[in-house]
C-alpha cells in the first residue's frame, strides 16, 4: 500500500508541473551582476558566478571569468544575487499542514525566493516526498523535515519517548518538533535523549515556560507568547534569559506576520490587496474573508474594540519590547510568516522580513535570519547560507537591493535551482478566476 501510494504521488507531482527530470545540469553563468554574499553586509559589484553540477564554482570580476562552450548565460546587469531565502516555519499541505494544493504551494515559494522549508508537523510521507523531490531533481524547495508531533499523551513514558526518537532519527528526520502538553520532568527527559542522539528539537514552550525551555537548551524556541510572559513578569530576569538564549545558541522564530494577521492589526482592506493573493485558490479566499469577519465580530464588534483584542495589541507591544532585549542581547532569529488565513505562501516571507526590520532589526540581519541563521540551525551552513565557491546553488535573483530596502525581496527575477536558472514567468501560474 505504501508503495502504491508513493507512486501515485510521484505521478500526481510530474502532472501538476512539480516534477521535472533534468537529464544532465549544464554549466549556467550568471554575469555582470551584484552579489550579495551574505558573509558580511557588503554588495560586490559587476561579478559573474559560474555554476556546475549544482555547486557554485567560480565567482569573479565580470570579464575576468572564462564562459565554458555551451553554458547558460543569464545577464545580471543591475540585479542583485543572494542566497535564497529559507522559511523556517512551514506546514507542508496535508491533514495537519496548509490547505494549499501541493504543486502550487511549492512554486509560489519558489516565485518568492524561498528555496528551503523548516516542516514543522512531520509524516511519514513528507520523508517520501522529500526522497522523491531529491531523486528527481523536481522543482521545488529543499526540505527539512520536524518529527510527528510530541505533544499530550496519557500513555507518554520517558521509554516511549526514547524509542520513538531513536525510530525518527533512523527514518530521517532532521529535527524534532514539540507541541506541548509534557510534564516538566517528561520534557526535560525528552531533551535530554534528543541532544544525546544529536537530534535538535524547535516547537513551542514547555509548561515551565521561557526559563525551562532555556535550562533545556531547546534549539529552536516558537512563537512570541513565552517571551512576552517571561519579559512581563521580570524584565531584568529576561535579559539574564535573553544573554543565555545567546549563550547557547538558541534561535528563536518568532511568525511575527501570523500574529499581526490573526490578531486582527492589518485592515481587511490592506489584507485584500495583499501581493501573490490571486494566485490563491477562490474557496480560500472566500474561506479567508469569512474567518476574518467572524474574528472582528469577536473582537471588534461595530469597529470598537473589545477588551480581548486591547490585550492582544498590548500583548504585540510587549514583544517589541523583548525582541529588542533579545537582539541587545545578541540572540539569533529565524524567519517565518507561518502558514495560515492571509499567508500567501511564499509571498508571506517578505512581510516576515519587513516586520523584522521594523522590530529592531537591520535588512542584512533580516535576509541573515532567512539565509545564514537558518543554513546555521539545520547544521548546513557548509552548504548553503551564504554565496560563496561550493556552496550549493540555490539563489534568488532580484531586481534592487534589498540591504537599501528590505521590500526589495518582493522583486524577483528569478531563481538558481540546484544549478538551474529558472524564470519567475515560469514559476507564477496564471491566477484563479
Amino acid at each position: 500500500m505504501r508503495l502504491l501510494l508513493g507512486a501515485l504521488l510521484a505521478a500526481r507531482l510530474v502532472l501538476c508541473g512539480v516534477t521535472s527530470r533534468a537529464q544532465a545540469k549544464p554549466i549556467l553563468v550568471i554575469t555582470n551582476t551584484n552579489v550579495v554574499p551574505m558573509s558580511q553586509r557588503t554588495v560586490l559589484r559587476k561579478q559573474t558566478v559560474l555554476m556546475e553540477q549544482g555547486r557554485i564554482r567560480e565567482i569573479g570580476a565580470a570579464g575576468k571569468v572564462k564562459i565554458p562552450k555551451g553554458a547558460t548565460v543569464v545577464d545580471g546587469a543591475g540585479k542583485y544575487l543572494l542566497p535564497g531565502l529559507i522559511d523556517m516555519h512551514a506546514h507542508l499541505p496535508g491533514a495537519e499542514g496548509t490547505p494549499h494544493a501541493l504543486a502550487l504551494y511549492f512554486r509560489l515559494n519558489l516565485a518568492s525566493g524561498v528555496t528551503g522549508l523548516r516542516s514543522m508537523r512531520g509524516d511519514s510521507s513528507h520523508l517520501r516526498w522529500r526522497d522523491s523531490l531529491r531523486r528527481t531533481n523536481a522543482l521545488a524547495p529543499r526540505l527539512y523535515l520536524g518529527t510527528p508531533v510530541f505533544s499530550r499523551d496519557k500513555s507518554y513514558s520517558s521509554r516511549q519517548g526514547l524509542a520513538l526518537l531513536r525510530r525518527y532519527k533512523a527514518s530521517g528526520y532532521d529535527f524534532v518538533k514539540y507541541l506541548g502538553g509534557l510534564t516538566p520532568a517528561q520534557f526535560d527527559s525528552l531533551l535530554a535523549d534528543a541532544h544525546r542522539l544529536g537530534l535538535p528539537v524547535a516547537g513551542h514552550a514547555p509548561q515551565s515556560g521561557l526559563r525551562g525551555a532555556v535550562a533545556a537548551r531547546m534549539s529552536s524556541i516558537e512563537h512570541v507568547e513565552p517571551f512576552i510572559e517571561a519579559c512581563q513578569q521580570d524584565s531584568g530576569q529576561f535579559r539574564q534569559l535573553a544573554r543565555q538564549m545567546a549563550a547557547d545558541r538558541i534561535f528563536t522564530c518568532p511568525d511575527l506576520y501570523w500574529y499581526e494577521v490573526t490578531w486582527l492589526q492589518y485592515p481587511l482592506e490592506r489584507l485584500q490587496s495583499l501581493p501573490g493573493l490571486p494566485y490563491v485558490e477562490p474557496r480560500l479566499r472566500a474561506a479567508w474573508l469569512a474567518w476574518w469577519t467572524a474574528k472582528s465580530q469577536q473582537l471588534t464588534p461595530q469597529g470598537v474594540p473589545t477588551a480581548a483584542y486591547t490585550q492582544l495589541t498590548a500583548s504585540l507591544r510587549a514583544y517589541r519590547q523583548a525582541f529588542r532585549i533579545m537582539h541587545e542581547a545578541g540572540v539569533q532569529f529565524l524567519a517565518s510568516p507561518g502558514d495560515g488565513n492571509f499567508v500567501v505562501p511564499g509571498f508571506g516571507m517578505a512581510e516576515e522580513l519587513s516586520l523584522l526590520v521594523q522590530h529592531g532589526l537591520s535588512p542584512y540581519e533580516a535576509l541573515r535570519a532567512a539565509t545564514v541563521n537558518a543554513a546555521t540551525w539545520l547544521g548546513e551552513q557548509e552548504q548553503c547560507g551564504t554565496l560563496a565557491p561550493g556552496k550549493a546553488a540555490d539563489l534568488v535573483l532580484l531586481d534592487a537591493n534589498p540591504l537599501e530596502d528590505i521590500a526589495n525581496v518582493r522583486r524577483v527575477s528569478g531563481i538558481v535551482l540546484n544549478g538551474r536558472w529558472v524564470p519567475v514567468a515560469q514559476l507564477l501560474p496564471a491566477p484563479p478566476k
